[in-house]
């Protein structure tokens, strides 16, 4: 039901399923990471780290538990970085966002959402060939990945991007 509820945006109902689900059955580690994707596409990042962390002290093998956590990790990151211009405190939370799509890819290496989400965390650290490779890997697995293409493309831009002034400066 709370999978339905969320996929549908119903995020209040689908938090109400998932918490009746966990007390119901507390070890159920995919009710826990479900709550964590609701909490946290509600805009509860705090409150769906918690539950992130418990369904994978339940699950610490559970792949798609690894990619929500980053999500929310970054999430958290983006608000410490725009709202309360905190960059030490983003740049330790995409640090470990991008820890939770490695450990995802540890367990799963040939989990094309796992990678995409590697490679959307690594252009978002300015690190863009490694963000390419990531991509790349992606199509390796699953060529028609969902926005793919842009984001690959959106990152050689960037990358080309970075390199212009030095590549202007150095010019006689």
């Amino acid at each position: 039901a709370g999978e339905g509820l969320t996929g549908t945006e119903q995020f209040t109902q689908a938090i109400a399923a998932y918490n009746e689900a966990v007390i119901r059955e507390p070890s159920y580690f995919e009710a826990w990471d479900g709550l964590a994707d609701a909490l946290n596409r509600n805009g509860q990042f705090e409150e769906a780290l918690a539950a992130s962390n418990r369904s994978l002290e339940i699950n610490p093998d559970y792949v798609q538990g690894w990619i929500n956590r980053g999500q929310i990790l970054y999430n958290i990151g983006y608000r410490y970085e725009d709202a309360a211009h905190d960059m030490a405190a983003a740049d330790a939370l995409y640090t470990a966002q991008l820890a939770a799509f490695d450990n995802a890819i540890a367990l799963a290496p040939g989990n094309a959402e796992a990678w995409f989400n590697k490679g959307y965390a690594l252009a978002g650290m300015k690190r863009y060939d490694e963000a390419i490779a990531a991509f790349d890997q992606v199509r390796a697995i699953d060529p028609t990945y969902p926005n793919l293409d842009k984001n690959r493309e959106i990152a050689v831009l960037l990358r080309n991007k970075a390199g212009q002034p030095a590549a202007t400066s150095s010019r006689p």
